[in-house]
């Protein structure tokens, strides 16, 4: 017998504290220059699905906004961290961001890619927002943090998130954090693409009961 599949729930602090914290254990490739860029991109070219996220430096002071400083793309095996001295690679790493052929999936993404747009012309397709694919569940949770707790069993850990992301070297935490949530966003994808079918079965259902019960005047 098959247990129905339960939506993802905001965890208590100590149920979270009790999961192993989700960790990219792969092949990281720290992009600096534009040469960099290049042969790491071209190392994705393989990929039908990449984790998108960026990384911006945090700002303290109100008025005070900073352009995002890492781009991190995550495939099956590889999670390449663009930083700002390779965007000068700028219309390879677009040609990425615009490729029909390949899902980038993250969370917030849409102000992920406004952001970049202040840095250049970017033309985003194939796109795929994890925490928008829960609202259109009906989840009560859209976040990374939830969504990797309730579908993948693994606690994120967000330390490093406020911690510069434009010094000159990358602390090895700071790595650590940028390629995990890249890495968590496709796992995400790929899982919730696995359950899709059974969630739209479930929707299909739901609307003919509320038919049979209108056409019943009920």
């Amino acid at each position: 017998m098959n247990t129905p599949f339960e939506p993802p729930r905001a965890m208590l602090p100590e149920e979270l504290a009790a999961l192993p914290q989700a960790r990219y254990e792969g092949e990281v490739v720290i992009a600096q220059t534009p040469d960099e860029a290049l042969r790491a991109l071209e190392r994705l070219g393989g990929e039908a699905v990449l984790g998108f996220d960026t990384e911006t430096r945090p700002t303290f002071k109100r008025g005070v906004n900073y352009l995002p400083s890492l781009v991190q793309l995550a495939g099956a095996e590889l999670v390449v961290l663009v930083r700002p001295g390779a965007f000068a690679a700028w219309s390879e790493l677009t040609a990425v961001l615009g490729n029909e052929a390949v899902v980038k999936a993250g969370v917030a993404v849409r102000d992920d890619l406004t952001a970049l747009g202040k840095l250049g012309p970017v033309a985003p397709k194939r796109f795929e927002d994890v925490g928008e694919w829960a609202k259109k569940f009906g989840w009560p949770v859209t976040g990374l943090r939830n969504l990797a707790a309730g579908l993948l069993g693994l606690r994120v850990s967000k330390k490093a998130r406020l911690t510069n992301w434009e010094a000159s070297c990358l602390s090895p935490a700071q790595v650590c954090y940028a390629a995990t949530d890249a890495w968590v966003s496709r796992e995400l994808y790929l899982a919730m693409e696995a359950i899709r079918p059974l969630l739209k079965k479930k929707e299909a259902a739901a609307r003919a009961k509320a038919a049979r019960k209108a056409a019943k005047g009920e």
